[in-house]
């Protein structure tokens, strides 16, 4: 019977392995990866008793592999987990010790820089291409989405970052900042924007710990409804998408597509958000990420018969070995 390992990979961006340094001083190691426009974020505490650890200096860029090296019960192999930026290098002590942040956001640009904007007479993967490259990125806009027209919308007085987040909840999408791209594919596709098939994973109950079911039928929304300007008419006109409990936007939109495309988003949102799931795994699959598809098996047949979406992954290394915290919503 194998030994159950697990291991990381470091590498600065000068080519330096940084491995056989950190794994030694290895505290603690935490990614959260996120679906809803934010970057992942990692922290890596390291302890430094012997003052001999020199730590990368902020704007240094590192790239991650994390997985399991053996084990019989694991899928051996560390997984790629992109490029992260460092923006913060903090020591203290006693006892001694260094915790490195960083954010999978590697840009060129200022994509915290608040902006104003008009965006007229283009299609979705045109802005996302343009907003790409102004922060030194390459854009990945899935086919499903990338010819959506957009006839009007103003980034008013917002950063980059939270425009896509926005965008992301127009078009009920997994906008994301990853690996020096702007990934831009709708929530719960079956593929990426690329075209990789995503496949489903199957967790048992007696795969972790801790975990939490959610169903409020208070909050449950079916459908949703929005207004766009007629210029023809001078009125306004009315969209309606889903069941009866649907939920009204209080943005007026420039057309009829565009009011539609935002009233079918918001109603997948809300049956989505009606059930939700948290577990905590004792054994961390690494390969699992945010959009990625799940069935969950040993529960209840409530919980067991639904699709399951990720909605973010938190993966920790440390003493107690390579674990994770799931969060998931209803498909």
């Amino acid at each position: 019977m194998a030994a159950t390992v697990a291991g990381i990979r470091l590498i600065l961006d000068d080519g330096a392995d940084l491995t056989d340094k950190v794994n030694p001083r290895l505290l603690e190691l935490t990614l959260s990866e996120k679906r809803g426009g934010e970057a992942d974020e990692l922290s890596i505490t390291l302890h430094n008793h012997d003052g001999q650890l020199i730590a990368p200096e902020k704007g240094r860029v590192l790239a991650l592999q994390l997985g399991w090296q053996s084990g019989d019960d694991v899928p051996v192999g560390l997984v790629d987990k992109g490029r992260f930026k460092v923006d913060e290098v903090e020591e203290s002590g006693p006892p001694d010790i260094v915790i490195l942040r960083a954010r999978s956001a590697d840009f060129t640009g200022d994509y915290r820089k608040r902006r104003t904007q008009s965006w007229r007479a283009t299609t979705l993967d045109a802005l996302i291409d343009r907003i790409a490259a102004r922060n030194g990125l390459s854009a990945r806009v899935h086919p499903a989405l990338a010819g959506k027209a957009i006839v009007a919308i103003e980034q008013h007085n917002k950063s980059d970052m939270a425009f896509v987040k926005d965008l992301g909840s127009r078009y009920d999408a997994l906008a994301t900042w990853k690996d020096r791209k702007l990934i831009f594919m709708p929530v719960g596709s079956t593929t990426t924007a690329s075209g990789r098939t995503i496949p489903t994973t199957t967790i048992r109950r007696t795969d972790g710990w801790t975990w939490n079911f959610g169903h409020a039928e208070r909050d449950e929304v079916d459908g949703a409804e929005a207004q766009w300007h007629d210029g023809a008419a001078g009125r306004r006109r009315t969209v309606k998408r889903g069941g009866k409990n649907r939920k009204r936007l209080k943005r007026v939109y420039a057309s009829e597509a565009e009011a539609t495309q935002a009233a079918e988003a918001a109603a997948s949102r809300g049956r989505r958000g009606a059930r939700t799931f948290s577990y905590d795994l004792a054994l961390a699959l690494p390969a699992l990420q945010p959009n990625g598809r799940v069935t969950l098996t040993g529960w209840n047949p409530r919980i067991d018969g639904l699709a399951w979406l990720v909605e973010s992954v938190e993966t920790t290394m440390g003493k107690d070995g390579l674990k994770q915290q799931l969060t998931l919503e209803s498909a």
